[in-house]
């Protein structure tokens, strides 16, 4: 297939494109005539592209970001995943729970943000702390 992907569907009444979504990867198995891509639209939600060379046919599934990121760690280099989704934590690096209390207000306010980026609050609230610690200098 060539280089140019042109499929636009709607589903749940809305529009998935992939002339103006962004390409994020790509994935064609040797012996297969499947072909997948994944595409971010310009609202930050993903799908997926697939393709079979038996059919007639195209499609488009819409993605939660973890399926994204998943797709992603199975098709793709650790650079573009990590472009994507944020520096990932090295195998081995221990995680904490920790409880933070905040107004409802607050929560709600950032929670909106979160689900606009399609990312769950959890994991945006660490990508705020993250760019935090880095931004402040060694003591």
């Amino acid at each position: 297939m060539n280089n140019e992907i042109r499929c636009k569907r709607i589903i749940d009444g809305k529009t998935y494109n992939t002339e103006t979504a962004t390409l994020l990867g790509r994935w064609e198995p040797d012996d297969s005539p499947i072909e997948q891509a994944l595409f971010k639209t310009r609202h930050g939600a993903y799908f997926l592209y697939f393709f079979l060379d038996t059919e007639p046919d195209q499609g488009i599934a819409p993605l939660e970001p973890e399926a994204a990121q998943k797709w992603m760690e199975q098709h793709c280099r650790a650079e573009m995943i990590e472009a994507e989704f944020g520096e990932m934590p090295e195998a081995g690096d221990p995680e904490a729970r920790i409880t933070l209390r905040i107004p409802e207000t607050l929560r709600k306010r950032v929670a909106v943000i979160a689900q606009d980026r399609n990312q769950s609050l959890n994991a945006w609230i660490l990508r705020c702390i993250e760019r935090a610690a880095e931004a402040e200098p060694p003591q």
